[in-house]
């Protein structure tokens, strides 16, 4: 492959476009990759056919050839077939986790291998550090930390990681939008998205029976004693925590604090009873050279606002117990875990059950 020859993935937002003029004026022969999820008149919502014309037209001021890659079927199989059924199993999905994983850096990493490129840069506020003898990378936060992407970017392989590059990485988001007003890009003072990309004004509930073309079952909301307090309508779209949008009045603010799948029951709490030290992932992935045998001190991030706290790993059987210093809030089934040594992403599970 060419090492000069980098393919980028471009959204038609801000940081991807500056990803692209950053590597642009250093010399490198680009081509801009944008995947499109969805047929014309579905209720998706990113990337809208502005998105991808906004791509197109970074693409032009660049003057670097741009691609459509027509991905619908396999985002459909692997990340909203996996929304739906995770909130189906009272588990919170993180789709976000799941497209970095096997759609942009699973399928278009091998699509811009195909086109001989030696890397597939994007707009992800994250740090790659290079290692020159040994060519292994780590995956680290951001510099700035507000903005950091790596939760999102922890269930990446490192042979995969060698092969991408993070542009925007070592710039806090303002340096990044007065580069692109600099630069005169168009999408210098566009908005941010947050929401889940592929739902378009309605409810996670909604879009599901929409998908799945059937009603959701009603079930139990039940107190701590398990007591009767109201019904719901459907476990799917509900999560951990959630305190808006349960229509039950005990004269007191409570919150999700279970969700059963096997009954179609919720159960709810107070703030206090949301707080837990203990919990078990599946599916742990590790960045170190060696899997450690022995209590490993971590830092751990539990969903992608959670700020990194203190605890101790241990892994049995490809099972990884972790234990808080302090208790944490709203400790969820179907998040990610990330674990950190300071700046450095050094694993990652799935959470599977609270202990405790």
């Amino acid at each position: 492959m060419s090492n000069n020859k980098i393919a980028v993935a471009m959204s038609g937002g801000v940081d991807s476009s500056v990803a692209a003029a950053i590597l642009k004026n250093k010399g490198y022969d680009l081509v801009g990759l944008t995947v499109k999820f969805y047929s014309e008149g579905e209720n998706f919502r990113l990337p809208s056919s502005e998105d991808i014309h906004s791509a197109e037209k970074i693409c032009t001021m660049l003057q670097i050839p741009h691609i459509v890659l027509d991905l619908e079927q396999a985002f459909r199989r692997k990340v909203i077939d996996y929304f739906v059924s995770d909130y189906l199993n009272a588990r919170t999905p993180n789709p976000c986790v799941i497209c970095n994983q096997y759609i942009k850096f699973g399928i278009l990493l091998d699509e811009a291998e195909k086109m001989d490129c030696s890397y597939l840069a994007t707009g992800h506020y994250a740090i790659i550090s290079r290692d020159k003898n040994n060519k292994k990378v780590k995956l680290c936060r951001a510099k700035e930390h507000g903005k950091d992407q790596s939760y999102f970017l922890a269930r990446i392989s490192q042979k995969r990681l060698q092969k991408v590059l993070f542009p925007v990485g070592t710039y806090p988001k303002s340096k990044i939008r007065k580069l692109a007003k600099r630069l005169d890009l168009p999408v210098s003072s566009k908005r941010e998205s947050q929401e889940v990309c592929f739902i378009k004004n309605e409810k996670i509930p909604d879009f599901i029976e929409r998908y799945k073309n059937k009603k959701l079952d009603k079930g139990a909301i039940r107190n701590r004693t398990g007591e009767y307090i109201g019904t719901h309508d459907g476990i799917a779209g509900y999560t951990i925590g959630q305190r808006k949008g349960l229509g039950v009045a005990v004269g007191k603010p409570v919150f999700v604090n279970k969700i059963d799948e096997r009954t179609n029951e919720i159960f709810v709490g107070e703030g206090q009873d949301l707080y837990k030290k203990k919990f078990t992932g599946t599916d742990f992935l590790c960045f170190l050279d060696k899997i450690p045998d022995d209590l490993f001190e971590v830092n751990t991030r539990i969903r992608y606002a959670h700020r990194p706290a203190a605890s101790e790993i241990i892994l049995k059987d490809n099972i990884v117990e972790v234990t808080f210093r302090k208790p944490q809030r709203a400790i969820t089934p179907g998040q990610l875990a990330v674990f950190y040594k300071k700046d450095t992403v050094v694993g990652s599970a799935w959470i599977k059950d609270i202990l405790e």
